[in-house]
């Protein structure tokens, strides 16, 4: 009898262990909250050091912000904003739903951010620091602060100059949602089908002083040398 209930012991942990978003559901690890202000992780207060698991949901109230560090980058949501992390295979993709999501990255090639109108790149391999803002449910703007960056719409590339903004409207949702079966151990990447939409660069002068802040703060240390 001792030796059923400790086996019946042993069968709810396992069971418990296995439905553990680690486990059950292939999500793992994709980043972790380095800075924090009025955001929300899965509905929770987000608070320093928090892991974000693939899918995860992240929010910020207005005047809120919410820092991630990504491998050797970081992504940033600014007040309003709405986001989740998803692991494609090759990349880390930033699922953008509203808001202003930023990324910064010493080199190209591990963060991309997937919007409603194709996915966001980093052209080369520098370092590279950009944003989408949304501007309403059917237009948003993408900014290069630093480095090129490309749209890929289902594989039509659009280039989008360091230093320079493209206001972007559409009319399909490119983005799909986030898909928690998209781990470390995904055999292939989904396909992207090509849509229609309208793609304009607009003046320097669109990259505004919150575009620049938002540069700075993705871009600095989180420790100041001493004077």
């Amino acid at each position: 009898m001792r030796h059923a209930a400790r086996f019946c012991l042993i069968s709810l942990c396992f069971a418990a262990l296995w439905s553990s978003p680690a486990f059950g559901a292939h999500r793992r690890v994709l980043g972790v909250v380095s800075q924090t202000n009025l955001a929300h992780v899965d509905r929770a207060n987000a608070v320093m050091g928090a892991d974000i698991y693939s899918c995860d949901a992240l929010d910020t109230d207005q005047g809120g912000a919410l820092r991630v560090r990504v491998g050797a980058g970081q992504v940033y949501l600014s007040s309003g904003s709405a986001a989740a992390l998803e692991d494609d295979g090759s990349e880390i993709q930033v699922v953008t739903s509203g808001g202003t999501v930023g990324f910064s990255e010493p080199a190209s090639g591990d963060i991309a951010i997937r919007t409603p109108a194709g996915i966001v790149r980093a052209v080369g391999g520098a370092a590279a620091a950009g944003e989408v803002t949304f501007k309403g449910p059917r237009e948003l703007v993408i900014s290069a602060m630093r480095g090129d960056l490309t749209l890929d719409n289902g594989g039509e590339l659009r280039a989008i100059p360091e230093g320079k903004s493209a206001d972007v409207t559409f009319e399909d949702n490119l983005s799909q949602g986030c898909h928690d079966e998209a781990a470390a151990d995904q055999q292939q990447q989904r396909p992207y089908m090509r849509h229609k939409i309208g793609f304009y660069i607009i003046a320097t002068a669109a990259l505004a002083v919150p575009s620049y802040l938002l540069w700075r703060d993705l871009t600095e240390s989180d420790s100041k040398p001493p004077k």
